[in-house]
């Protein structure tokens, strides 16, 4: 057996290395092979981690002078077959295309060198004599180096030439960009984003679609397809087009299983190739607005401060003053003080100049301080939080605090500061948050702020400064909104001592209302409004929601075409469960060009005076509404269907909002039948307006319902 087992592994591998040689490797290759390739990854780790178990016994058998002979030719057969397998995965894997020439090659014949080895190495282990005994374990030693070799040049296919390395290096220091004007949008901005997203299929190693991303001439040589980018034009660049189709296109950028771009990204590459000349076009020179401004201040880059430890002396005479220092994190140099005494002088302010490196939180709070004593705040360069609340201090003070670039967060409740003050300052140094209560500042002023420079202000009003917030709405148990009989509302609220108030004719609840107690029974389509109370509290949101009597219930039903694969099987259509916004969440059948054709069964004759369909809407997303729906009825279910309704449905141009709507069709008069034909009609292409024009749109449908 094992001889015969040795034959067909020399014979195989024989085949292999001259189909490897001589294969045409054919732009049309079958999908089955290249789905084979794909196993590549899984199959190759079995060998390497037997070979690796084998030689530690090897070691240890020759060690303890107990040398465990069959159990080694039987690893090493193994090895032997599974890395021959991974061989020719590999191969059909590499017809994928995409792949660096040169280290395809090498880590292609080091694979195969790596696996004639292996199966050397079980055929010597059956063998006698002190030669060949004295050479197996070097030999060994050579084929583990040469399988290392092919792995390391493997991984630089999959994921580049500096993935084992790239956590060793150092990293490069970044230059320092401190103002948004001084961003080059490719350079500093497009090439992080493709680098973090896109380069790891698409560099020098790994070209899918003959496509790198790794360096604006390899950009601009473009992929299999020809050019990838327009500059000046964003809606022609087929890289940009490629990121918006829907992620189960197989063109899709990543593909699906892959970090993707968020929005903020796809927006900044849709900006860069609109407004870009070339690719040394910096921030300055193209046309700002505020979304722009706020998401390239996630790539600006500033120096790292070293902060050195503050003395003890330091220390000690800034708490004599009156202060109390604490670390902010332990053994790290960033301090915490806070004035501990009722009032503060101008001399006790000075002493935090010793510690105007160290000091990161500075809490002044109830201090009595002056405008007369803040002036030395202006040399604190790390200082990112101040708390001036109920102090002297006037837009004097703001005045200082100009150039304090670290500066996130002021407090400046129950001071002298006025709006005026807060333009100032903000238009010099944009802070993240400032607390506002009980100040000059009214809260019109507020919100132009806030607004204006895009900054969290607070300006809440109330006792204790706490502002009264609305509740939670009323959390709607029932989840399904269409029957036939009745249904029992179900409604739940977190908060103790909630009372939720609700109406059955759609109107706006009031204390005056329905209060819920036990679950609400409908038997008719009917409009709840739901609406929560608590003392102590602005009332809740009012949640309105439609529970739909539905005469008929679908009894069996035949569908031409099935929905695609990921969207869960025609049943979904009548469950009675309808979809939300989200097309994934598990309710909604997708159909990729085709039509939604759709034989319905009612168990036996009934009258239907409509039939809906309900369609969901997101063109940014490829999803468009049908063209037509036709309803055709019979009394049997092969033959003599005859239409009995019809609807015609207008596309709205240019919308990107996400829509639901219940298309009804009505039929001019009841009609009596069992069996009833829904065709919902693919618009077949996308409009001319759509950035995938002439390309299959979906349609979307979560329930047809029998009126």
């Amino acid at each position: 057996m094992i001889k015969n087992f040795k034959t067909q592994i020399i014979f195989i591998i024989c085949v292999f290395v001259f189909n490897a040689t001589y294969a045409d490797n054919a732009e049309e290759v079958p999908r089955f092979v290249l789905a084979l390739g794909r196993f590549h990854p899984l199959i190759l780790h079995l060998p390497i981690g037997a070979l690796l178990l084998t030689f530690f016994l090897d070691v240890m058998g020759r060690l303890r002078k107990n040398y465990p002979k069959t159990t080694i030719k039987y690893a090493l057969g193994f090895s032997s077959f599974f890395s021959i397998l991974a061989c020719i995965l590999g191969y059909f894997l590499s017809l994928e295309g995409g792949y660096s020439e040169d280290v395809l090659d090498v880590h292609f014949w080091t694979g195969i060198t790596s696996a004639v080895l292996i199966t050397m190495l079980f055929l010597l282990a059956d063998k006698k004599g002190k030669l060949i005994k004295q050479l197996f374990f070097p030999f060994f030693v050579v084929t583990l180096v040469l399988i290392s070799v092919a792995g390391h040049y493997g991984s630089v296919l999959t994921h580049g030439d500096n993935f084992i390395t790239e956590h060793i290096k150092p990293l490069p220091k970044a230059k320092t960009i401190t103002h948004i004007d001084s961003l080059n949008m490719y350079e500093d901005v497009v090439l992080k984003i493709f680098d973090d997203k896109c380069i790891q299929c698409h560099n020098t190693s790994k070209r899918k679609g003959e496509l790198a991303l790794h360096s604006k001439e390899s950009i601009l040589k473009g992929g299999e397809s020809g050019d990838v980018i327009t500059l000046g034009n964003a809606g022609e660049s087929m890289l940009y087009k490629h990121l918006l189709l829907p992620i189960t296109d197989e063109k899709h950028m990543p593909p699906e299983g892959k970090p993707q771009l968020t929005k903020d990204e796809i927006w900044l590459i849709e900006y860069w190739l609109n407004k870009s000349k070339n690719f040394n076009t910096k921030v300055v020179a193209m046309p700002k607005n505020d979304t722009l401004n706020i998401l390239l201040n996630n790539y600006l880059v500033f120096n790292k401060k070293k902060i050195k430890e503050a003395t003890l002396s330091d220390i000690q005479t800034v708490e004599t003053a009156g202060f109390l220092v604490r670390k902010l994190v332990p053994n790290q140099p960033e301090l915490w003080v806070k004035f501990n005494k009722d009032s503060i002088s101008k001399k006790a302010f000075k002493t935090l100049a010793n510690l105007k490196e160290q000091i990161v939180e500075l809490d002044l709070s109830n201090s009595a301080l002056t405008d007369a004593m803040t002036s030395e705040i202006t040399k604190f360069n790390n200082l990112e939080k101040l708390d001036a609340s109920t102090t002297q201090i006037t837009d004097k003070t703001l005045s200082y605090l100009k150039d304090l670039k670290a500066l996130k967060t002021l407090n400046l409740v129950n001071t002298a500061v006025s709006e005026k003050g807060l333009n100032q300052l903000l238009s010099s140094n944009p802070l993240e948050n400032i607390f506002v209560w009980k100040t000059g500042v009214t809260k019109t002023e507020a919100r132009q702020i806030q607004d204006k420079f895009k900054v969290n202000l607070n300006n809440g009003i109330a006792q204790d400064f706490v502002e009264i917030t609305h509740l939670k709405a009323p959390e709607l148990l029932t989840k399904n909104t269409l029957f036939t009989d009745t249904i029992s509302v179900r409604l739940d609220s977190k908060l103790k001592a909630t009372k939720i108030f609700y109406t059955l004719d759609g109107t706006e609840p009031d204390s005056t209302a329905l209060v819920y107690k036990t679950p609400i029974l409908i038997d008719t389509t009917t409009r709840v409004a739901i609406k929560a109370y608590k003392n102590g509290w602005l009332p809740s949101k009012t949640i309105k929601t439609d529970f739909i009597k539905v005469n008929h219930k679908v009894v069996d039903y035949a569908v031409l075409h099935n929905p695609e694969k990921q969207y869960f099987g025609p049943k979904k259509l009548f469950d009675f469960k309808l979809g939300s916004e989200n097309f994934k969440d598990e309710k909604w059948n997708g159909y990729l060009g085709n039509d939604l054709n759709a034989t319905i069964d009612l168990g036996d004759k009934k009258t239907v005076n409509a039939i809906s369909v309900n369609c969901l809407g997101r063109s940014r997303d490829w999803i468009m509404f049908p063209k037509t729906i036709q309803v055709f009825a019979s009394s049997n279910k092969t033959s003599g269907f005859k239409l009995v309704g019809s609807l015609s449905i207008k596309e709205d141009e240019k919308n990107d909002s996400t829509k639901i709507k219940q298309f009804m069709v009505k039929m001019p008069k009841p009609t009596e039948a069992q069996y009833f034909k829904v065709i919902a009609k693919n618009p077949k292409t996308l409009p001319k307006w759509h950035e995938g024009s002439g390309n299959p749109p979906w349609i979307f449908v979560d329930e047809v319902i029998i009126w």
